[in-house]
C-alpha cells in the first residue's frame, strides 16, 4: 500500500503527463477515472495514518503506567527497608532519607518520562496534522485544476460546435437571397 506521500506524488506525476489545451494557457487534460483511483487511495490511507497516531497516544500511556509502577515498586522497596530497621533510630533516619531520595529520584524520572513522552506524542500528531494538511491541500489543488480543466473543456466544445453551425447559417441566408 502506497502512503499518503506517495499517491499525492502520483497525482503530480498525472497532473505532468496531462495535455495542454491550445491557447489554454495553464489548462490541461487529465485522466479522471486514473485521478480518482489515486484520490481513493488517498482517502483509504488517511484513516491509517490517524490509526498510526492514536496508536503512539496509547503507547504513551502504557509507558506512563511502567513509570509509574516502577515508582511505586521503588517506594514500597524503600518502605520495606525503612520498615526492617525500625528498632535503630540512627538507621532509621538514614533509611527515611535514601527512601525519600529514592522516591523524588523515582517521582521525578516517572515526571521526566511524562513530559519526553508527551512530547513525543505531540510531535508525532503535529507530524500527522502536518501530514494531513498538506496532503488536503494537494487535494484541493488537484480537485480546482480539474474543475478549471472540465471548464476550459466545456467552453472549448461549446466555440466548436459555434463554429461549425455559424457556416451553416450563412449557407441558409445566401440561399434565401437568392
Amino acid at each position: 500500500m502506497k502512503s499518503v506521500e506517495e499517491l499525492l506524488s502520483s497525482i503530480d506525476e498525472i497532473m505532468d503527463k496531462a495535455k495542454s489545451f491550445p491557447f489554454g494557457g495553464d489548462k490541461c487534460i487529465v485522466d479522471s477515472r486514473e485521478l480518482a483511483a489515486v484520490l481513493d487511495e488517498i482517502r483509504m490511507n488517511l484513516p491509517q495514518e490517524i490509526r498510526k497516531a492514536k496508536g503512539i497516544v496509547s503507547e504513551r500511556g502504557m509507558i506512563i503506567a511502567e513509570a509509574n509502577k516502577e515508582a511505586d515498586e521503588i517506594v514500597s522497596k524503600a518502605q520495606e527497608r525503612a520498615r526492617a530497621l525500625v528498632n535503630q533510630e540512627v538507621i532509621l533516619k538514614e533509611a527515611k532519607e535514601k527512601a525519600d531520595k529514592l522516591l523524588a529520584a523515582a517521582e521525578e524520572q516517572a515526571n521526566e518520562l511524562l513530559r519526553g513522552t508527551f512530547a513525543f506524542s505531540d510531535n508525532i500528531l503535529l507530524e500527522t496534522e502536518n501530514t494531513v494538511n498538506q496532503n488536503l491541500e494537494s487535494v484541493r489543488q488537484a480537485r480546482k485544476n480539474l474543475r478549471s480543466a472540465a471548464k476550459a473543456k466545456a467552453a472549448s466544445n461549446k466555440a466548436a460546435r459555434q463554429n461549425e453551425s455559424a457556416p451553416a447559417a450563412e449557407a441558409e441566408d445566401a440561399s434565401a437571397e437568392e
